[in-house]
């Protein structure tokens, strides 16, 4: 994959540099230079003098030890929370979005692998043990592409064996890549969602450096669903701009040309939103980009949005897209106010939703 050229360096912490990971992914990249460290800081000392460090920490490898991975997916405060559970294991991203939200959240984070897997699976097993809800959905592409480094990791086929035979648990795996090479290798778990961010030919082009394209994501999403696996779609950010309603329906027509509607286990929708701090930095990384243009309001959270009819004009008019596919039930919102909740369903959403979202994979 084309990330792996720009690897300047790998740092492996000194507490796994005997781990049986550790060397595999070393002689997955042999002519990289191995340094051993002490702590996290000593490669954020480096970052720090670099002209831009996000770029910078994209060309570093960090292989270490995580003490904590399963998390609540950090929803805004006043948000519909969807119930979500996010699984750390890699941290930051080789893909470059100009709208990604990594930029201003992490403090000079090199691309981090956690090798403990045995304490990943002892995690799981405590985690599973505690859950009573109807559905419970957990997936690792919060703070990291699920799959965009598991050439050298294989945790996609890892977790998968992890998960097998937990019903009603779903492990989704959300990339902008076109690679599920080991996953088609094995026996497709029926709680395994792989799941695709997807965007119109515009942004793909002009904002997404490093991902596939849209034709490489549905073939490989079509690919995934006819060998058995559900899948799963993201439209966010969708971004507002002048073409966006014939560009979006587009993508949509294309995704039902090659993906049938019962291979689809959700798909979520939410638009362009991005604290102050991330406006200042994608300014200076993408001169190019548009999209920070547009008008914005600072909404209850402090993130900046869209005007909500901008926001509910848009839902609405995907939503209707879905609905002639026979799929609205598949769509929810991400990190939206109760109110939106509201327009875009014609119900009142308060807190959480109900104990069954998706009723279709129970």
């Amino acid at each position: 994959m084309f990330w792996f050229k720009q690897l300047k360096k790998i740092y492996v912490d000194r507490q796994v540099k005997n781990s049986a990971l550790v060397k595999k992914i070393l002689d997955h990249l042999p002519n990289l230079p191995v340094r051993i460290v002490s702590s996290l800081e000593e490669i954020q000392d480096e970052l720090r003098l670099a002209p831009d460090p996000v770029s910078e920490s994209k060309r570093m490898l960090f292989l270490t030890r995580e003490k904590y991975f399963i998390r609540p997916c950090p929803c805004t405060p006043g948000c519909v929370s969807c119930d979500y559970w996010t699984l750390d294991l890699n941290l930051n991203c080789p893909l470059d979005c100009s709208y990604c939200i990594l930029q201003a959240y992490f403090n000079h984070q090199p691309l981090t692998i956690a090798v403990n897997q045995e304490e990943i699976k002892k995690e799981l097993e405590v985690f599973f043990s505690r859950q009573n809800k109807s559905v419970i959905r957990l997936g690792t592409g919060e703070l990291g592409d699920s799959l965009a480094l598991d050439s050298l990791t294989g945790q996609a086929v890892f977790l998968a064996g992890l998960l097998k035979g937990r019903k009603r648990s779903f492990l989704e795996l959300k990339t902008k890549t076109a690679y599920v090479e080991p996953l088609i290798e094995i026996s497709p778990s029926e709680n395994l969602v792989l799941s695709w961010s997807l965007n119109t030919k515009r942004i793909i082009n002009s904002e997404e450096a490093g991902s596939a394209s849209l034709e490489e994501r549905l073939a490989t999403a079509a690919r995934a669903a006819k060998y058995g696996y559900k899948v799963g779609f993201h439209f966010d950010p969708i971004i507002y701009y002048s073409t966006w309603e014939k560009d979006y329906e587009e993508v949509i027509e294309e995704l039902f040309k090659q993906v049938p509607v019962e291979a689809i286990a959700w798909v979520s929708l939410g638009t362009l939103r991005f604290p102050a701090k991330l406006k200042e930095i994608a300014r200076a990384r993408f001169p190019h980009s548009l999209i920070y243009e547009a008008e914005f309001i600072q909404s209850w959270d402090g993130k900046f949005r869209y005007p909500r009819p901008v926001r509910v004009k848009v839902y609405k008019r995907i939503k209707e897209i879905f609905e002639t596919h026979n799929s609205g039930d598949r769509l929810y919102l991400c990190m939206e106010s109760s109110e939106v909740w509201r327009d875009f369903k014609g119900q009142n959403k308060k807190g959480k939703p109900e104990a069954s979202p998706f009723p279709w994979l129970i």
